[in-house]
C-alpha cells in the first residue's frame, strides 16, 4: 500500500483538523508539506507534523515530494489556488466552498474540465452518520414515496464576529454551513431541481453576512426539501425529517431515529368518498402502524469520522481507481444552486 505524501495550503482551524484526521490514516497518508501567510501557523504545523513549512506558495507547489494538495485558505482564495495547485502538476482536494461567486463558478467548470480526475471536492458531511442511516432507511423503501424533507442546522444562538460574518471573505452560512446541507437536500432530492425559493437574513451577527439560511428546494420529481440554517434559534429544531406516504421518520439529535410506518404488508382499504355531512373528522380505519425508536449507528465523534471516510475514498480513487463518492457534478450543482439563492437574495452585497 503505497501512502499519499500530501500538502496542506491554509493551515487554520479547519486545515489543522484535516492534518490531524488524514495523518491519523498512517498506512495511507503522510504530511510532508504545509504552507500558511501566519509563521507562527507554518512553525506549529512543523512541529506537529514534522513537515516542511512554507510562507511562499510557490516554493510550497514545488515541493516534489508532495503529490496532493488539500486546499483550506480562506474561501475567496479557493478557486485561484486549486488552479494553481493543478498547473503544478498536484491532485487536488478543494475545501468548501468550492466557489464564492458566478465568475468563480465558471471558472471552476472548465478546471474541471482541463484537469479531469486530478480535482476533488471536500464535501467530508456526505457521510455524517446520521445523514448516512436516514438515507439508508429512505432508500429501503418502509416509508412509501417520500414527498417532503425537512434539514435543519441551527447552531447555538451567537453573535458572530471572526471573518465568516463578512461577505468580502466569503463569510456567512450560505458559505459556510450551506454548501453541506445544500449537497445533503440535493442528494434527498433525487433529481434535477426544478425551481428554488430563498431567504436569507442577518439576524445577529456582528459583520455584513447572512446568520439566517432558509431554501425551499421543489425537484422535477414533486419531492420538496426544505431546509434551514440558523445562528440565531435558541431551541434547535430537528436535524432532519421525512415524510412518506406509509410512514415518517424524525432524526432529532442526530443520535436517535424515530420512525413511524404501516406495517409493510398492509394493504389499504379501498374507500369511497361521501359528499354528505361528515360525522366525525375524517375516516376511521384502523391503520397497523409500526413505531421505531432506533440509535444513530455507526456511533462515535461525527467530526473524526466524517474525515476518516472521506480520506479513505480519496485514497481508494487515488490509488485504486475506485469512483470518489463526491461527484464533481454533484459539487458544481450545489455551487449552482447557491448563486441562484444569492441572486435572489440582492438585499446582501456578496462582493462578486
Amino acid at each position: 500500500m503505497k501512502q499519499i505524501k500530501y500538502g496542506i495550503w491554509g493551515l487554520g482551524r479547519i486545515g489543522f483538523v484535516h492534518a490531524y484526521n488524514f495523518s491519523a490514516e498512517k498506512d495511507k497518508f503522510q504530511l510532508v508539506a504545509g504552507c500558511d501567510r501566519d509563521p507562527e501557523r507554518v512553525a506549529l504545523a512543523e512541529k506537529e507534523f514534522g513537515c516542511a513549512g512554507y510562507g511562499d506558495p510557490d516554493a510550497f507547489l514545488s515541493n516534489p515530494d508532495m503529490e496532493l494538495v488539500i486546499i483550506a485558505t480562506r474561501s475567496r482564495d479557493h478557486v485561484v489556488h486549486a488552479r494553481q495547485a493543478l498547473a503544478a502538476d498536484k491532485i487536488v482536494l478543494l475545501e468548501k466552498p468550492i466557489a464564492t461567486n458566478e465568475q468563480d463558478y465558471q471558472a471552476l467548470l472548465k478546471i474541471n474540465d482541463q484537469y479531469a480526475g486530478k480535482l476533488f471536492f471536500l464535501h467530508n458531511h456526505r457521510f455524517e452518520p446520521a445523514f448516512e442511516h436516514v438515507r439508508r432507511i429512505v432508500v429501503s423503501g418502509i416509508l412509501g414515496e417520500v414527498h417532503t424533507v425537512k434539514l435543519c442546522r441551527h447552531h447555538p444562538f451567537r453573535r458572530r464576529a471572526d471573518w465568516q460574518s463578512l461577505l468580502e471573505f466569503g463569510g456567512g452560512q450560505l458559505h459556510c454551513w450551506g454548501p453541506h446541507i445544500l449537497d445533503h437536500a440535493l442528494q434527498f432530492l433525487g433529481g434535477p431541481v426544478k425551481d428554488v425559493w430563498s431567504n436569507l437574513k442577518r439576524i445577529h451577527s456582528l459583520g455584513d453576512a447572512d446568520d439566517h439560511v432558509k431554501i425551499v428546494l421543489l425537484g422535477e420529481n414533486g419531492r420538496v426539501v426544505d431546509l434551514e440554517i440558523s445562528d440565531g434559534v435558541a431551541i434547535p429544531g430537528a436535524y432532519c425529517s421525512v415524510y412518506g406516504t406509509r410512514g415518517t421518520l424524525v432524526c432529532q439529535d442526530e443520535e436517535r431515529i424515530a420512525l413511524k410506518y404501516v406495517d409493510p404488508d398492509y394493504q389499504f382499504q379501498k374507500l369511497g368518498v361521501n359528499a354528505g355531512t361528515p360525522g366525525g373528522c375524517g375516516v376511521d380505519e384502523e391503520i397497523p402502524w409500526r413505531e421505531e425508536n432506533i440509535p444513530v449507528e455507526p456511533a462515535g465523534n461525527k467530526w473524526e469520522l466524517v474525515e476518516r471516510a472521506i480520506a479513505r475514498h480519496l485514497y481508494r480513487a487515488i490509488r485504486e481507481g475506485i469512483p470518489f463518492p463526491i461527484r464533481n457534478a454533484d459539487a458544481l450543482e450545489v455551487v449552482r444552486v447557491t448563486e441562484l439563492v444569492k441572486k435572489k437574495n440582492n438585499q446582501f452585497d456578496w462582493k462578486s
